[in-house]
């Protein structure tokens, strides 16, 4: 007994999370692993792809879930070397978080928002728009923003 699975083309909006809009939509062949995709994402916002990274599923509020590491830390850790992403993501709008670079903690969402049928393409992905650039330093604040934080007075003296 054979299961033919059809290798689809996953259609990607990727997200860097900064001030300004950067984002990537990419065409990716579902048969893709994690690790390439990783490289893939890292690659597409001009970033060399050797910092460590992780994936985390995510819901629609973008709640990160179930984390999918680079590599083993733990016998339960799942890692992305060798699953393809058509296991991960199945259904139009299904996301995930991915964060490059645990120093600098660049975040990127990212959400598949078409599959269509495999073309006679040689390349397992492809950019198909590219807005914004990446700023040359990572957001510090980017999830604990605050308006108390601008109403500082940097002259008030702190009584320590």
């Amino acid at each position: 007994c054979y299961i033919i699975i059809d290798l689809m083309r996953l259609k990607f909006r990727i997200i860097l999370n900064v001030k300004d809009d950067v984002l990537r939509d990419i065409i990716v062949d579902s048969s893709t692993s994690l690790l390439e995709f990783s490289k893939i994402i890292s690659d597409q916002f001009g970033f060399d792809s050797t910092e460590i990274s992780t994936f985390h599923i995510s819901n629609e509020n973008w709640e990160q879930l179930e984390e999918i590491k680079i590599f083993k830390i733990d016998d339960n850790d799942e890692i992305m070397d060798k699953a393809p992403i058509s296991n991960y993501f199945v259904l139009n709008g299904d996301k995930m978080i991915f964060v490059y670079d645990f120093l600098n903690y660049w975040t990127f969402f990212v959400e598949l928002y078409e599959i269509d049928e495999l073309s006679n393409s040689d390349s397992k992905f492809e950019c198909i728009n590219s807005i914004g650039n990446v700023p040359k330093e990572a957001p510090s604040d980017i999830y604990n923003h605050t308006d108390e934080a601008d109403n500082f007075d940097q002259d008030e003296s702190l009584d320590l």
